[in-house]
């Protein structure tokens, strides 16, 4: 494993790589809140690949936002894109779970990059509303930001309490949450502190219409594997029926699992991977 730092045109990007250096790039993207430890459990499966994982901005090792400023969800998509080109990846394969792969849905539907298998854990494109309710969103999230009641900083005192909190987060084993607070905490005079940035935690200002997400998967060209867990909060198996039929080379495979199911059961989630990927 080897430390990677990358500056984009908005953002020192740090993240972690593994396997073969000449072998075929593996691009990977963590879940909100999470980092690049994400894909750890996963890397030791690949060995003869580039295995890649990042911490997007506001998360893990990479940069926050400058003072007075604010996330926007698409901005994620730009971050993907300015990424693979500093890598200089062509004909790589993009995989990415929860949050990350709600983006990379967006950014293989934009056709920017030269993607040679996308492979999505947990999520097939963002959540959506109808356009009628888009006034009551961005007045939420005005609000948010103006008056950010109840967006402290939090503190622990040892690396255990972190590991409790993060459990009543997420479906996952206290391993994979072991393994995310790794890299997702810092020391502070004050106590371990997240490292993710608190403004992570306002919401979004708009958010896409169904129609407009169907008309990203419509646009996605290479092979696509969507991975989910029988046992996740977040039940995407019976969902987005239009999506699905949208992607014109779309695989489904539903495994015994959670949200991450990619950190507590890496080697199933591999064997699926590995079987796409030498299809």
């Amino acid at each position: 494993m080897l430390p990677i730092s990358i500056r984009t045109k908005f953002h020192s990007i740090e993240g972690l790589e593994w396997g073969n250096p000449q072998g075929i790039p593996i691009l990977c993207f963590h879940g909100w809140l999470d980092n690049a430890n994400s894909f750890a459990p996963l890397a030791k499966f690949f060995p003869d690949y580039r295995f890649i994982s990042i911490d997007f901005p506001g998360h893990g090792k990479s940069s926050h936002k400058p003072e007075n400023s604010i996330y926007y969800f698409a901005e994620y998509a730009l971050e993907i894109v300015s990424i693979a080109q500093s890598l200089g990846l062509e004909d790589f394969i993009l995989m990415a779970h929860s949050m990350g792969a709600a983006i990379s849905t967006l950014v293989a539907g934009t056709n920017l990059l030269k993607i040679k298998k996308l492979i999505l854990i947990e999520a097939l494109g963002p959540i959506t509303n109808v356009s009628q309710s888009a006034p009551d969103i961005m007045a939420e999230a005005i609000k948010q930001v103006l008056h950010p009641r109840g967006k402290k900083e939090t503190y622990f005192p040892n690396m255990e309490s972190a590991v409790s909190i993060r459990l009543r987060a997420g479906d996952m084993s206290e391993e994979s949450a072991s393994i995310l607070m790794e890299r997702g905490i810092e020391k502070t005079p004050r106590g371990l502190r997240p490292r993710r940035d608190i403004r992570l935690h306002f919401n979004s200002f708009f958010r896409y219409t169904e129609e407009q997400v169907i008309s990203f998967c419509e646009r996605i060209t290479c092979p696509t594997l969507l991975v989910l867990g029988d046992k996740s909060n977040f039940p995407i198996a019976n969902a987005y029926p239009q999506r699905k039929s949208a992607i014109k080379d779309l695989s489904e495979v539903i495994l015994s699992g959670g949200h991450h199911l990619h950190m507590d059961h890496p080697e199933k989630v591999a064997h699926i991977i590995h079987q796409f990927l030498n299809d």
